[in-house]
């Protein structure tokens, strides 16, 4: 279990800097992430999931994701390009179930982490979470992924 706690934890701090806005430091942390360990982007999706889920308390349906997506590609000021609206309406779909949502195939790993992050980190922001709700949810999201 060590593989996937140190796995957990370097995910977890490459998150938390983004959130922290320290984009050095998530630069510098983003380079001991193993993206061919087979743990790779559980610690992300679990805080991503946690973030969408609180976001959106009572669901949302396809319309409404479809909706919210559009906004935050309309939002970036630069890099939009590189985000497959589909894409991202299935990730958003997927972490509003908690897990696949159905009819979700499996997603690329190194894509779907980048795309949860800047998820994540608006997500984080429209929910208003200082430094304590962002420590909090990322200590909820460890625990999540050693379940």
């Amino acid at each position: 279990m060590t593989g996937a706690t140190s796995a957990t934890s370097a995910e977890l701090d490459v998150l938390g800097a983004l959130l922290a806005f320290d984009f050095i430091g998530f630069a510098q942390k983003s380079t001991a992430l193993d993206p061919h360990g087979p743990h790779y982007g559980q610690a992300v999706a679990a805080a991503f999931g946690l973030a969408a889920r609180r976001r959106f308390p009572q669901g949302a349906t396809p319309q409404e994701i479809s909706g919210y997506v559009d906004g935050f590609l309309g939002s970036l000021e630069a890099c939009a390009e590189d985000f497959d609206p589909a894409f991202l309406e299935r990730l958003v779909a997927e972490g509003l179930h908690g897990g696949t949502a159905p009819g979700v195939e499996h997603l690329d790993p190194e894509t779907a982490i980048q795309a949860r992050l800047v998820l994540t980190l608006r997500l984080v922001r429209e929910l208003g979470y200082g430094p304590d709700e962002q420590r909090e949810l990322l200590a909820e999201a460890a625990l999540g992924t050693s379940a």
